[in-house]
């Protein structure tokens, strides 16, 4: 019996797709997490804190489900509680042996069967001895701002309003001039030292919270001059400099004479002839705050 060609073509279709084509096998994954190529160490006070993150992703490109972190400072192991991806914050007490001393830091990640990553970067950290927290630390309304002042040691120090860097000073004192009135803050302060090109830091203070207020007066009218003239006395003195200046207030024996003078001079048309008179002027600020008066001046009408 004659088998048309196309029919063998056919059943040879068949044959292959039924029994397909088995590649060689692939090797089981050896699920080795990624290298960590972020480790960061700092001293703070007597405290020593790293961060890095551990990776999502293995070198085989699949995903890390669970790891061991082994993190080490010289010899001595660092234990860390994290076993999954994300950042990781640890820290552990600064050790007697080294105090003095630089310290490499490194980390690496182990899987559940036993692997290891490779070591991350390292980190050499001149360990110093603990930097004392700032004593006596205080906030206060100030004019201008809020100052701050503190007591102890230090190279330099870190101020901190509302957890956010403000400035970095390095001598103890600061007027926080951009403080606005009526505005509440909270300070914190941490000191630094210097070991060669490396520092440490102290803890940080606790919070000191603070209120702005303006309560500080003008400084006082200066030069003032009385001239009489026929019916009148001229008064006049150096203008006010401060920014937030409002008005005068001129004085006569004691009394006020007027309440809002704009300018820095005024004419008393009031004054009686052949009568003696002390007068003084007082500066106010937008919010009410009266300068003491200037020094006074005697004159006798004509």
């Amino acid at each position: 019996m004659h088998v048309p060609r196309s029919a063998w073509v056919w059943v040879g279709c068949l044959v292959l797709a039924g029994c397909g084509y088995v590649g060689d096998p692939m090797p089981p994954a050896l699920n080795i997490p990624m290298r960590i190529i972020d480790l960061k160490a700092e001293q703070v006070g007597a405290r020593m804190k790293v961060r890095f993150t551990i990776p999502d992703l293995t070198t085989e490109k699949l995903p890390v489900k669970q790891v061991t972190v082994e993190l080490r400072g010289g010899d001595v192991a660092m234990p860390v509680a994290a076993r999954e991806p994300g950042v990781v914050e640890a820290e552990g007490p600064v050790l007697a042996p080294w105090l003095g001393h630089e310290v490499a830091f490194m980390v690496r990640l182990q899987n559940t069967k036993g692997r290891y990553s490779e070591w991350s970067n390292v980190v050499l950290r001149q360990v110093m001895p603990t930097v004392a927290t700032p004593a006596g630390f205080a906030a206060k309304p100030a004019e201008g701002g809020v100052g701050l002042a503190w007591s102890g040691p230090g190279d330099g120090w870190l101020i901190y309003r509302d957890g956010v860097l403000l400035a970095e000073v390095k001598k103890a004192g600061y007027l926080d001039g951009s403080a606005e009135v009526g505005k509440s803050y909270r300070y914190e302060l941490e000191a630094w030292a210097t070991a060669g090109t490396q520092r440490a830091a102290s803890e940080r203070t606790a919070e000191v919270a603070v209120t702005n207020t303006d309560s500080f007066p003008p400084m006082a009218p200066r030069a003032l001059s009385v001239i009489a003239s026929t019916n009148t006395i001229e008064l006049s003195w150096d203008r006010s400099l401060e920014a937030d200046f409002k008005h005068y207030r001129v004085w006569r024996d004691g009394q006020e004479l007027a309440a809002a003078v704009d300018v820095p001079a005024y004419t008393d048309r009031t004054a009686e002839s052949g009568k003696k008179y002390v007068y003084a002027v007082s500066a106010v600020d937008l919010r009410g705050n009266e300068s003491p008066k200037s020094q006074p001046v005697e004159i006798t009408t004509p």
